[in-house]
């Protein structure tokens, strides 16, 4: 920027140059305020919610991206799978108004959300990955046992061992698992869950009566999610079943806001908090 030195000139100008110039350097200063919109006097900081972009943190057999993100900074963690079977669509088309709620309408929590484990079967339309694997059936769980559609070991597939490995970084509170099923829609658990189920399916019936608790899938589980997660390692998880396929015509899934129920009020001490600080955690 130029700077003029009107003192100086004023030795050898006219008085009214010396004072025109003077005039003008106030001009100067006074720009930056002229600008600013009508009723604002100073740029006010805003209370924003700490998100990551969707980024990719692996890729499956046949190289699709698996994406994730992170949003929020409170204390209370939760990883959210949006799609893990690739024959279960369902889920997919709430997993932006998920976001989106969570950005708009801060909590105390943060909330680690992967778009879909399973790319491939999505691709192909099919439970399994691209080896026919299923993979909630692939964990390290105490009932794991060898087969064609559960691998020959735990976390043989990429996709697993990458949420495996998402898992332990994050260290949740609470895992919630998206799904769909003829049968549904419903809320499964594992592990110390029954008060988080209770509280998302009553959330749900505001928009749709027919959601409940269900404890028991009925069938066996071999090597899932859930008994790793929940039975052997006693982390809270809940497996969310939506109604497949969708009804036409009827509304979208309850998901955002009865999610939203299982997350704690961000209070003015983690709203204070959140302007100072960022996570500096697994993301």
């Amino acid at each position: 920027m130029l700077h003029l030195h009107p003192a100086p000139l004023a030795r050898h100008c006219p008085r009214a140059l010396a004072a025109a110039l003077r005039s003008l350097l106030v001009l100067t200063a006074l720009l930056p305020l002229l600008a600013l919109p009508t009723g604002c006097t100073s740029a006010q900081p805003r209370s924003t919610t700490h998100a990551t972009e969707w980024t990719t943190i692996g890729r499956s057999l046949q190289h699709r991206p698996i994406q994730a993100r992170t949003i929020g900074n409170g204390t209370y963690r939760v990883l959210i799978v949006g799609g893990i079977h690739g024959n279960e669509p369902e889920p997919a088309p709430s997993i932006d108004p998920i976001c989106s709620l969570l950005l708009n309408s801060p909590t105390n929590s943060t909330v680690r959300i992967i778009r879909d484990i399973n790319p491939d079967g999505t691709a192909l339309k099919t439970r399994g990955n691209s080896r026919g694997v299923d993979l909630n059936r692939n964990w390290p769980a105490s009932n794991f046992h060898p087969s064609p559609t559960n691998g020959p070991a735990p976390l043989s597939e990429p996709e697993t061992a990458l949420l495996h490995t998402e898992l332990l970084a994050f260290n949740p509170d609470l895992i919630l698992v998206l799904h769909s099923i003829k049968s549904g829609p419903f809320v499964n658990f594992d592990g110390p869950a029954s008060t988080q189920a209770h509280t998302f399916a009553e959330a749900a019936k505001q928009n749709d009566p027919s959601w409940h608790v269900k404890p028991s899938m009925g069938y066996p589980t071999p090597g899932s999610l859930g008994t790793w997660a929940g039975i052997d390692r006693n982390i809270p998880i809940l497996t969310i079943e939506l109604k497949r396929p969708h009804p036409p015509n009827a509304p979208p899934p309850p998901l955002p806001q009865a999610i939203h129920q299982l997350l704690p009020p961000r209070t003015h001490h983690a709203t204070e908090n959140a302007a100072s600080h960022q996570h500096v955690g697994p993301t």
